[in-house]
């Protein structure tokens, strides 16, 4: 019974190693194929973090491309919103460029670009801007927007691989912010309504304390 026991015990152990084995070695193979396609940037995490854009603000940025695999890939790229909020997100304008010619200017939503092609190994670098027009007015202060943009690299027999960067961008309290350009703030008129509310009731209370004065004196006279 111990001898039975023991010959299974090692019979298990024996497909345990190999079991292990085959899995590593599936691991290694997968983790080569996706070498095979590698498609990086950087900055890597927000290529926008601009939080008071102000109307006729810009914010440029560099962002580096980089084929990091052992294929040569053409890569497309999209623009997606990440929040329910459309307003704003509309509104912005992102240009898109490679040195001197200009690839794509216009709104997020209608965002494209032509496929671009990168050999195994080299790297390119596009400048973004993102514009916050001039014409917007006082409806857009306090709006806030976050996107994506999506890089998606295509090999051989339809290999993909995709990362993404981020931009956040919202109209704060129209300071302005680093990495921001130009740009005048928004009109508060909010705040100029309430200034003007405060002084008009101050006034009326002043105004209806001596009418109540003069009240109380003529009283006090017509009593004498």
């Amino acid at each position: 019974m111990n001898k039975r026991f023991f010959i299974l015990s090692f019979v298990l152990l024996l497909c345990s190693f190999f079991s292990l084995g085959y899995v590593s070695a599936a691991e290694a193979n997968e983790a080569d194929a996706s070498k095979e396609l590698d498609i990086q940037l950087s900055p890597n995490d927000y290529l926008f973090q601009v939080p008071n854009m102000k109307p006729g603000d810009w914010a440029p940025r560099d962002l580096k491309i980089s084929n990091d695999g052992k294929q040569d890939f053409s890569y497309h790229v999209e623009l997606a919103n990440t929040t329910e909020e459309k307003r704003l997100f509309n509104e912005l304008i992102i240009e898109v460029a490679d040195g001197d010619e200009q690839l794509y200017k216009g709104n997020l939503p209608n965002f494209a670009i032509p496929d671009r092609s990168l050999d195994a190994g080299e790297q390119e670098e596009l400048k973004l801007t993102v514009y916050f027009p001039d014409h917007l007015g006082n409806e857009f202060q306090g709006l806030e927007t976050e996107f994506v943009l999506i890089f998606t690299a295509e090999g051989e027999e339809d290999q993909q691989d995709s990362i993404s960067v981020g931009g956040n961008v919202s109209n704060g309290d129209g300071n302005g912010a680093s990495g921001v350009k130009g740009g005048a703030a928004l009109p508060n008129t909010s705040t100029d309504i309430f200034t003007l509310l405060l002084f008009g009731t101050i006034l009326l209370a002043v105004g209806g304390g001596i009418l109540v004065i003069r009240k109380l004196r003529l009283i006090k006279d017509h009593r004498i």
